[in-house]
This record gives C-alpha cells, sequence and structure tokens, in this order.
C-alpha cells in the first residue's frame, strides 16, 4: 500500500510546472520548514527511507516512458521540457522521499480523506500526460475500490437494518434503551431540533422499528415496521406554521397550540415548503406508523391503559386550549397522541388485511383520507390508539383537525 500511494503521489508531482521541480531541487530558496512540516519530513523519511531507491527507480522509469513518448511523437519542445524536469528532480542526488512529502503533504492528505478522489485525480492527469498504460492500471485498482465501498456500505445498511427492531408489548424502559442504543448506532439524537426560523423550532422524537397488533382487539393484524423514524414530539404548532406559511388558519389562536382548520392538501402544502427550506425527508405518517407511535409498546385502549381521564389527555367536547406537552407523554416521549386535534395521515381509506403485514402505506388511490388521535371536540373513546377517522376527503377541514409529522433518521 505504501508503494501505491507513493506512485499515486509520484503522478501529480510529474504534472507540476517545471518551476516546482526547480524549487524542490534548490533547497536555499525554499522557506524554512515549519514545526509541523519539519515531522511530516521526519515521519514520512522513515516509512519511505528505506525503499528510496525503489521509488528514485520509479521516477526514472516515468521520465524515461515520457521521453520515448515525446520522441516518437517528434515532439521536441515536450521533450526538452521533459529533460529539465529530470534534470530538476535528480539534480544532485535528490531524495524522492523528501521532494513528494514537502510539495505533495496537500495531496496526501486529500488521499487519506477520499482515495477515489485521489485516484480519479491520478487518472486524469496520467492522461493529460499521454501516461496511458498508467492510467489504465490505476482505473482497475479504482474499480476495485469503489466496487470494495459499495460492499461495505450495503453490510453497514444490512447492519442498520438489523439494530433495533422492539416487539410489542414493550416497557417504558424497553422503549428508552432502544432509542438510546438507535440514536448511538445512526449517530443521531433522540431528540432532534430543526431550527424554523425566527426561534421557532421543531422536535422530532427518534422511534424505533418494531412489531405490533394493529386495531381492535378480535380484529387486529400484526404489522412490522422495518425502518426506524422520527416523529413530531408535538403536534405541529401555530407558530411553525405561520414561520413556513406566513399564516395562520386556526380558529382558536395559540402560538404554543395545535395549528387547526387544516385539510390534507393543506397539510400537504406545509410539508413541501418546509422540505425546500430545511434538508428535507419530512412528510406525514402513514397510519401504521402513527397507531406504533401512539401506541409506544402498550396493547391496551390508550398508551396510559384501559381508561383515560381528562388529566391525561385533552379530549371533549369542549377540550381546553393548552401550550402543547401539557399532558404527561408515552412511552417513546411524544405528548398530545390522544386528544387536541386529529392528526391527518398518509393513507388513503382502506380495509384492514387479514394477514400481517409489513411497512403498509395503503392503496394508491382513494375517496378518503385517514384521521387518527381524536379531537378536543370528540370525546375519549375517539381519542382510542386503535380509532380510524376514515370519512374525510382531503379537501376537508375542521376546527380540530391537525398534524404530525414523520421525519427520516
Amino acid at each position: 500500500m505504501a508503494h501505491k500511494l507513493f506512485s499515486l503521489v509520484l503522478m501529480l508531482v510529474l504534472a507540476l510546472p517545471v518551476v516546482i521541480f526547480a524549487f524542490a531541487g534548490d533547497e536555499s530558496k525554499a522557506p524554512a520548514p515549519s514545526e509541523i512540516m519539519q515531522k511530516q519530513i521526519a515521519d514520512a523519511t522513515k516509512v519511505y527511507g528505506e525503499k528510496k531507491e525503489v521509488y528514485r527507480k520509479d521516477v526514472l522509469d516515468l521520465f524515461e516512458r515520457k521521453e520515448k513518448f515525446a520522441r516518437d511523437k517528434g515532439d521536441l519542445k515536450t521533450l526538452n521540457l521533459i529533460k529539465k524536469e529530470k534534470d530538476a528532480f535528480f539534480e544532485n542526488g535528490k531524495d524522492p522521499t523528501l521532494f513528494f512529502v514537502t510539495d505533495q503533504k496537500r495531496f496526501l492528505e486529500l488521499a487519506k480523506l477520499d482515495l477515489i478522489k485521489a485516484y480519479e485525480k491520478t487518472i486524469k492527469d496520467c492522461l493529460k500526460m499521454k501516461l496511458d498504460e498508467e492510467a489504465e492500471g490505476f482505473s482497475k485498482e479504482l474499480e476495485e475500490i469503489r466496487a470494495g465501498k459499495i460492499k461495505a456500505e450495503i453490510k453497514v445498511e444490512e447492519k442498520k437494518a438489523k439494530l433495533i427492531v422492539l416487539q410489542a408489548p414493550f416497557s417504558a424502559v424497553a422503549a428508552k434503551n432502544a432509542q438510546t442504543q438507535l440514536a448511538k448506532s445512526l449517530g443521531k439524537l433522540i431528540e432532534a431540533k430543526i431550527d424554523l426560523g425566527k426561534g421557532v423550532k421543531l422536535e422530532m422524537i427518534l422511534i424505533p422499528a418494531g412489531k405490533f397488533m394493529m386495531g381492535d382487539p378480535g380484529k387486529d393484524h400484526e404489522v412490522s415496521l422495518t425502518k426506524p423514524f422520527y416523529m413530531g414530539k408535538y403536534e405541529v404548532t401555530q407558530e411553525q406554521w405561520q414561520v413556513i406559511m406566513g399564516s395562520n388558519p386556526s380558529e382558536k389562536k395559540g402560538v404554543k397550540w395545535p395549528v387547526g382548520n387544516l385539510s390534507w392538501n393543506d397539510c400537504q402544502d406545509f410539508i413541501q415548503k418546509l422540505n425546500a427550506k430545511t434538508k428535507g425527508g419530512y412528510r406525514l405518517p402513514t397510519e401504521a406508523e402513527w397507531e406504533y407511535a401512539c401506541r409506544a409498546g402498550t396493547t391496551t385502549a390508550y398508551a396510559f391503559g384501559d381508561s383515560i381521564t381528562l388529566g391525561d389527555a385533552n379530549f371533549g367536547p369542549g377540550g381546553k386550549s393548552v401550550t402543547v406537552g401539557s399532558y404527561k407523554p408515552n412511552r417513546f416521549g411524544l405528548y398530545d397522541m390522544h386528544g387536541y386535534v386529529w392528526e391527518w395521515c398518509e393513507d388513503w381509506v382502506a380495509a384492514y388485511p387479514e394477514e400481517s403485514i409489513t411497512d403498509p402505506k395503503g392503496p394508491v388511490s382513494g375517496e378518503y383520507r385517514i384521521l387518527r388521535g381524536g379531537g378536543f371536540n370528540n370525546n375519549k373513546l375517539s381519542a382510542r390508539s386503535s380509532l380510524r377517522n376514515n370519512d374525510s376527503a382531503p379537501t376537508r377541514t375542521l376546527t380540530d383537525f391537525g398534524f404530525r409529522l414523520v421525519g427520516t433518521p
């Protein structure tokens, strides 16, 4: 590998103008090396010093091939230039090790950081110098490197896919541990905060992949979600909507209250503008993602048990107008999954399958879109984890129709 690295650097060395070779051949004109440079020279000399005669022969062989090519073409101008380069390089028996360290240290750093880019640059320079044989050799090595990189990336993705899969029912401790392990393996935060501008943040919670029983007892089916996702810690608020859309359609105003009076189409307009303003990847949750995140490992009617009180969630009729997050979170750390505003999902309405299913997304078309979670104008039965609001067209709006976002980790 050391020999190949030197050869890589050597290709670029020979592509440099004559003045650089002259600079290398006349140490009196060179500025005094810094302490860092001195260390780089010492390290490189230690690594390559014992083989400098091999490298010197490489240099000589390359010059001879260049000279032969110029002679065969009858290009005297190029031939004279090559001879000057050769004389400058070998003047007074200069050490090739010292040469390539002092004049190519930045290229060496590039090679360390991105070997593929280093090879691409070297191949390009070889072609410019008519060194087709060298270019072909480096091209073959580059193919091997790229193939190895692709295999490595596939292994990483396979490893990620197997990282964390929760099997409902699971406890609050298991949920937290899974989130912690997943965040560490992905190099992500359990709770991400995205700056929307004007001091407004979008807070997202990392949700591990998992399996659970979706739907009402006796009518449920097993669902497997194979990919982790981020989900909004809160329903989208009026201030978040305002900073992205420049307006507020809610009938009841409050910057920290959920935005309401929204159609499914309105949500898509917001998402489109949000993705354009940020790094993107935001969307509505699928119905399966929503119920899995709402249940958070529970198998009961609500995330808090088989019963729920006004101290657990904001439901009605005539629910409270309070700041999001005023009630306790579920095991994933998500707030207001029960009550406050109905939350639009991505899916068209369709009957549930009888068999188990993986990563369901619903049909590709339909008449109605799904809403989940219940609203402040509805009773507690509407806030059940499994309940489907399945009779609303994507253009329909109500005071307590809102949404929550999901995103890609």
